[in-house]
């Protein structure tokens, strides 16, 4: 699925889309901090998600056979925007030099742990009153 990076992710201008890539689209590509790359993968761990995904996405960018699938999502606050990302960004930074934006992966290296109350402050300085409410969190 296809959203241009830093686009409105749902009906929130506060939440925006970071790596959403798609065969037939172009995309960044360029060298990713190796410490972004660790610490997004240990918010990928056990990433607070709102909803559940209606399956898995398969790699369209690999060339014959998609080497990846993945159904998590990763919300990462920042300032004054959250950021949403497929658990597939991994696998187009690491297989297809994906480069997602300066700002988030920022946000990526300062993000608290998951699950953490400062992690929850964030989200919702980031994203706005009512973010946790509407997103479905206790």
């Amino acid at each position: 699925m296809w959203i241009d990076d830093l686009s409105p992710f749902g009906d929130s201008p506060r939440i925006v889309a970071v790596g959403w890539l798609e065969r037939g689209h172009a995309y960044p590509v360029g060298d990713v901090p190796a410490e972004v790359y660790a610490k997004l993968e240990e918010l990928l761990v056990a990433p607070w998600q709102p909803a559940a995904a209606a399956g898995a996405h398969r790699c369209d960018l690999c060339v014959f056979t998609a080497e990846k699938s993945g159904a998590k999502n990763v919300f990462i606050p920042g300032e004054g925007r959250v950021y949403v990302a497929p658990e597939l960004i991994l696998h187009y930074m690491n297989a297809h030099r994906y480069q997602p934006p300066a700002e988030f992966c920022r946000a990526v290296t300062d993000c608290h742990p998951m699950g953490s109350s400062e992690y929850r402050r964030a989200l919702l300085s980031s994203g706005g009153p009512g973010f946790l409410a509407a997103a479905g969190a206790p």
